[in-house]
């Protein structure tokens, strides 16, 4: 990143770090993606902006923020063209900037009914999306667009996505934390003592004030060598240095917040570990909208299941497997069963059917 940063001018420093503060301070994800639009835009010199958060529940993009687009036709990708969406799939996998064009060649996707009738309806054509994960689940997204005229995104762009990700990671994590608290009493004691997390204050000189019970757990189970480099690293967030927000098998997240009476401010930093993902039915829906007889056939194949031995066990024809293995190849983006089973379990460590 150094190098790209030294090809930004001054005004171009000034648009990153206002992204980079505005992000570190607001606590409503409608908010915070909204106040940095025009800004991000204006850093990645580019024409339009869509920001998603995704439900894990009920399987859709929602809340979106956008910019530069016709609200009708945002509204006509949620009914009817992310169902026939060949980017984005793909494209949501990824866990760093993507230009659209490395999973799918620009002149394959202008040939598209997603790209004629709804990108170039508001004149989109070159594109990079970038997609937070908190662990296996993706909370949000960034979907950056440039006209025609202008030339396609390159490694500045994605080097700058990237830059930013960290922050925009932390700032979903911490909008999804306050969004689950509003209303609910007691909600500092609920947070210092939750039993998931371990939590780490700090008031303004960047003293530790506090730890809770799981915090304390982890210093007991680390040797002293270990848990100084995690000490370290959690210390760095409160700091604002979020170029890594991962430490070993913990997630951490940096919450700048008040003390129980507001009288001064106070910075809590979040370490929790993602529960291991499994492999069923909900996960293969959830990550790569495979439909439900889908989902049956890859799991039957990550068991080592023969074509005609999946055949026999769910009553269908044996071309008809042959079929839905390759919507399966080609919503995965596989091109066979081993990569098929590489790819799901690569951060994988239980397969449940």
């Amino acid at each position: 990143m150094e190098s790209e940063f030294s090809n930004l001018n001054a005004g171009e420093l000034k648009l990153l770090f206002s992204i980079l503060e505005k992000l570190s301070r607001s606590h409503d994800q409608k908010v915070f993606r909204e106040c940095i639009s025009e800004e991000l835009l204006s850093l990645m010199q580019a024409d339009y902006l869509a920001s998603f958060i995704w439900n894990q529940d009920r399987q859709v993009f929602e809340d979106v923020v956008f910019f530069n687009m016709s609200p009708n036709n945002i509204q006509q990708y949620d009914t009817y063209y992310r169902l026939c969406d060949p980017i984005t799939p793909s494209l949501q996998k990824r866990k760093q900037a993507t230009l659209v064009c490395e999973v799918m060649p620009q002149k394959e996707l202008e040939k598209t009914e997603f790209f004629n009738d709804f990108l170039m309806r508001d004149g989109l054509h070159h594109g990079i999306n970038l997609y937070a994960y908190d662990g296996d689940l993706n909370i949000g997204d960034l979907r950056i667009w440039r006209a025609k005229n202008r030339p396609d995104f390159g490694k500045r762009e994605v080097a700058l996505l990237d830059f930013i990700l960290p922050y925009f990671r932390n700032a979903l994590r911490n909008a999804r934390v306050i969004t689950s608290a509003k209303g609910v009493a007691g909600f500092w004691q609920k947070l210092i003592e939750n039993t998931q997390i371990a939590l780490f204050l700090f008031d303004e000189a960047g003293k530790s004030i506090f730890q809770n019970r799981n915090a304390r757990m982890i210093e007991e189970s680390m040797p002293d060598a270990e848990y100084s480099s995690f000490y370290n690293q959690i210390y760095s967030l409160t700091k604002g240095v979020r170029f890594r927000t991962e430490w070993g098998p913990y997630f951490l997240s940096v919450l700048p917040t008040l003390s129980r009476n507001d009288a001064q401010s106070l910075t809590a930093v979040i370490a929790y570990r993602a529960s291991p993902a499994i492999v069923n039915k909900e996960f293969l829906i959830r990550r790569y909208q495979l439909s439900p007889r889908e989902t049956e056939i890859c799991l039957l194949v990550c068991k080592g299941l023969t074509d005609r031995e999946i055949a026999s066990i769910l009553g269908i024809a044996f071309s008809t497997v042959r079929t839905h293995l390759k919507h399966i190849f080609n919503k995965i983006d596989v091109t066979n069963r081993s990569e098929l089973i590489s790819g799901l379990l690569e951060e994988i460590v239980d397969i449940s059917f």
